[in-house]
C-alpha cells in the first residue's frame, strides 16, 4: 500500500496520481554502503555482509507525493577504482544522484567530493545531487563531522543527510527529498496506467531488477 510521502512497497501508484520517472545513480567509494542503501529502500532489507557490486545493478522503486508518483530507475554503481571509467555511462542522462560516503572513513568523504566535482562538470547541468553520510549506526567510530559535511553540502548546493542502511535511518527520507526537488514537468509525466518507456541498460556484467 502506498502512503503519502513514503516509499511504496511493492512498487505501485496511488490511483489518480500522475506518474513521473527519473533516472538516479549512486556513486561512492567501495564499501560505503551504496548497495545496502538501495536494498533497504527498495526491499526494506539489510544484509550484514553485502557482496561488492560488479559494474552496476539496476533496480526500481516509487515514492508517492501528494499528487505525483515518482518512479526512480536506480543505477547502483561499483565503487572499485577499476570501474571508474564506466561511471559516465551510468550518470549520463541521470536527473538525480546520491553520492555516498562512510562517516567512519575520511578518505571516502574526500572521494565523495571528487564525485560531486565530476558530476558538476560532466553530468546533466540540472542534476539534483544528494550527499549521504552512511553508517550512522557506527557513530562512535565517526571521523567525518556532521557539521563539516553539512557545510560542504550547503556551499555546493547539495541535499545532505546522514543515513544508516542497517537501522533504516533517513534512507527513505533522502529519496523522498530528491523526489520533492525534481521538476515535475510534462515531459517526465504520464497519467494513469500509461506504459512507461525505460532506457535500455548499458552493458554490465551484473544487473538485477526489482
Amino acid at each position: 500500500m502506498a502512503n503519502r510521502g513514503m516509499a511504496s512497497r511493492p512498487n505501485g501508484q496511488v490511483a489518480g496520481n500522475k506518474m513521473c520517472q527519473f533516472k538516479l545513480v549512486l556513486l561512492g567509494e567501495s564499501a560505503v554502503g551504496k548497495s545496502s542503501l538501495v536494498l533497504r529502500f527498495v526491499k526494506g532489507q539489510f544484509h550484514e555482509f553485502q557482496e561488492s557490486t560488479i559494474g552496476a545493478a539496476f533496480l526500481t522503486q516509487t515514492v508517492c507525493l501528494e499528487d505525483t508518483t515518482v518512479k526512480f530507475e536506480i543505477w547502483d554503481t561499483a565503487g572499485q577504482e577499476r570501474y571508474h571509467s564506466l561511471a559516465p555511462m551510468y550518470y549520463r542522462g541521470a536527473q538525480a544522484a546520491i553520492v555516498v560516503y562512510d562517516i567512519t572513513n575520511q578518505d571516502s568523504f574526500a572521494r565523495a567530493k571528487n564525485w560531486v566535482k565530476e558530476l558538476q562538470r560532466q553530468a546533466n547541468p540540472n542534476i539534483v545531487i544528494a550527499l549521504a553520510g552512511n553508517k550512522t549506526d557506527l557513530a562512535n567510530q565517526r571521523t567525518v563531522d556532521f557539521e563539516e559535511a553539512q557545510g560542504y553540502s550547503e556551499d555546493n548546493g547539495l541535499l545532505f543527510m546522514e543515513t544508516s542502511a542497517k537501522t533504516a535511518m533517513n534512507v527513505n527520507d533522502v529519496f523522498l527529498a530528491i523526489a520533492k526537488k525534481l521538476p515535475k514537468n510534462d515531459q517526465s509525466m504520464q497519467s494513469g496506467n500509461a506504459n512507461l518507456t525505460v532506457e535500455p541498460p548499458p552493458p554490465s556484467r551484473s544487473q538485477c531488477c526489482a
